[in-house]
C-alpha cells in the first residue's frame, strides 16, 4: 500500500491498481484487485485501523483485475456495487465478449509480456463472480466515503464508470483513460489499447463527460497517478 494523496492509497502492483479512500472509521475500496491479493486489501485496512464491515467496495468495471475479490469483499461484510449497465458481468450472466483474452494478446510482445505479468500472477487470467450485487446510475452520489459521484463512461464495458470527488480533487479513471500502455512502453494519458475495449469509438466519446470536471489528480486503473485536470488529460490522451 502507497499513500498518493491525503487519505487515499493505492494497492496493486506495477501494471495495476485499486484504491482504499478512508475516513476517520470508515473507507472506500475503488475495484476490488485480482483474485490472489486479498492480503493486500486486509493488511491496509489493519493499517488504517478499519474493519471490513465499514468498507464499502464500488466497482469501475466487472473485469478480472478490478472485481475478482467482490465476493470474498462481501464475504467480509463490504456492500460491493456497479452502474446498472455492468450488473450482468458481475453477475457472470454476460452473453457476448467479456473481455480480452490471452489469444487476442501478441504472443511476440516482449514488453506486453512484461507489464501483463505481475497481474497473471495476481490471478488475472480467471474471472470472478457474484450471486447478487448493489448497483447505481450515472450521476448517483453515493454516500460513502469519498463522496463519489459516478460518471457512466462506457466503451471499455458496457457499464464502464469513473469517480469523482469533489472532497478530495480526485477522479478515478478506471480504464476508460490510463497512463500505462499494456501493450507498449508510452505513458501519460492515453487510452486502453483497442483489443481491450468493447467499443473504441465509445471509449474515446466518453471523455467528453470528464472534460469539465474540476480535479487535481487523474487515478487510472493502469499506470501511475496523473497530476493536472481531466480537460488536459483528455486532450493528451487524443493527441
Amino acid at each position: 500500500m502507497r499513500q498518493i494523496a491525503e487519505n487515499i492509497f493505492r494497492l496493486g502492483s506495477r501494471s495495476h491498481n485499486f484504491y482504499l479512500i478512508r475516513d476517520e472509521d470508515e473507507a472506500t475500496l475503488v475495484d476490488a484487485g485480482c483474485r490472489k491479493e486479498w492480503r493486500q486489501i486486509a493488511d491496509a485496512l489493519q493499517t488504517v485501523d478499519i474493519p471490513p464491515e465499514s468498507v464499502s467496495v464500488v466497482v469501475t468495471h466487472a473485469h478480472a483485475d478490478h472485481f475478482a475479490l467482490a465476493r470474498k469483499a462481501q464475504d467480509a461484510g463490504m456492500d460491493v456495487a456497479v452502474h446498472d449497465d455492468e450488473e450482468t458481468r458481475a453477475l457472470g450472466t454476460y452473453k457476448g465478449r467479456f473481455s480480452a483474452s490471452s489469444s487476442d494478446l501478441p504472443k511476440t510482445n516482449l514488453r506486453a509480456v512484461w507489464n501483463m505479468l505481475p497481474m497473471i500472477r495476481a490471478g488475472v487470467m480467471k474471472h470472478e463472480h457474484v450471486d447478487s450485487v448493489s448497483t447505481f446510475a450515472d450521476g448517483d452520489q453515493l454516500d460513502i466515503p469519498g463522496r463519489l459521484v459516478a460518471i457512466h463512461t462506457p466503451g471499455h464495458t458496457e457499464g464502464h464508470t469513473m469517480f469523482h470527488s469533489a472532497q478530495l480533487g480526485a477522479l478515478f479513471t478506471g480504464d476508460g483513460l490510463v497512463t500505462m500502455d499494456l501493450l507498449g512502453s508510452a505513458t501519460g494519458p492515453q487510452h486502453m489499447g483497442a483489443v481491450f475495449n468493447l467499443d473504441d469509438a465509445m471509449a474515446d466519446r466518453s471523455l467528453d463527460k470528464i472534460v469539465g470536471i474540476e480535479a487535481d489528480v487523474l487515478l487510472p486503473g493502469h499506470g501511475e497517478p496523473w497530476k493536472g485536470s481531466p480537460r488536459q488529460a483528455v486532450s493528451l490522451a487524443r493527441s
